[in-house]
């Protein structure tokens, strides 16, 4: 198992011998070399993704390199659910230099600036799926008061780190019949709940930031 509950994305990784996991063995075969480096980004619909750039081997020290896939214009990736069963690393910056790797341009694509701040929020990230940051479970408010609060799963897709509220996209079907669907949009902010500290709190029947933001603080007790 590499570094998991730390931040791993926007980092080169290293496994090595990496033929001892089937699922590489055979996304992988006939390629020469028997470590491989790739780059750790976050995928917004699919997670945290590791980009294969060159396979290496060592001998006394030196690293040799072996296939270049971004050299060779091929692409292989793997998703956080296979690589983080692996004994991963982090590599150096001594390592990328004598593997001569670069983070390749087409991962800008994936970058989400707008989400940095959330990715960070020690709170916010308590609440997210492993491999996921950018999905967490918020408890759905109805403050017509007709259903029970239910805590649902959500993809964010806008956060406003000065007032730590957002919009989020349900990914999962609701249980009740509170007339929003998956894929529908909904406003979220920390609640805080007695017993519990602050949870985040999704709002149906709100329809801005600065509208669910209008009290300073909510409690649920």
């Amino acid at each position: 198992m590499g570094v998991t509950g730390k931040k791993i994305w926007d980092q080169f990784i290293i496994i090595k011998n990496f033929k001892n996991y089937p699922f590489l063995s055979s996304l992988l075969k006939g390629f020469e070399g028997e470590n491989l480096i790739g780059y750790a980004y976050i995928d917004h619909e699919e997670g945290i993704t590791l980009d294969i750039l060159k396979l290496f081997s060592e001998n006394n020290g030196t690293l040799i390199s072996g296939k270049d896939l971004i050299g060779d214009k091929t692409r292989a990736i793997v998703r956080f659910e296979h690589f983080s069963k692996t004994n991963f690393e982090i590599a150096d910056s001594e390592i990328q230099q004598s593997l001569n790797v670069e983070t390749p341009n087409y991962i800008k694509e994936y970058s989400r600036d707008d989400l940095v701040e959330f990715r960070k929020h020690e709170i916010y990230q308590k609440f997210s799926a492993e491999g996921f940051p950018d999905d967490i479970t918020v408890f759905l408010i109805d403050q017509t008061g007709k259903h029970k609060t239910e805590n649902i799963w959500v993809r964010i897709k806008y956060f406003d780190a000065e007032k730590e509220v957002g919009i989020a996209k349900l990914i999962v079907q609701p249980f009740q019949k509170l007339g929003i669907n998956k894929g529908d949009e909904i406003l979220f902010k920390l609640v805080e709940a007695k017993g519990m500290g602050f949870q985040p709190f999704g709002f149906i029947n709100k329809t801005s930031t600065e509208e669910v933001n209008e009290k300073k603080w909510w409690k649920f007790w």
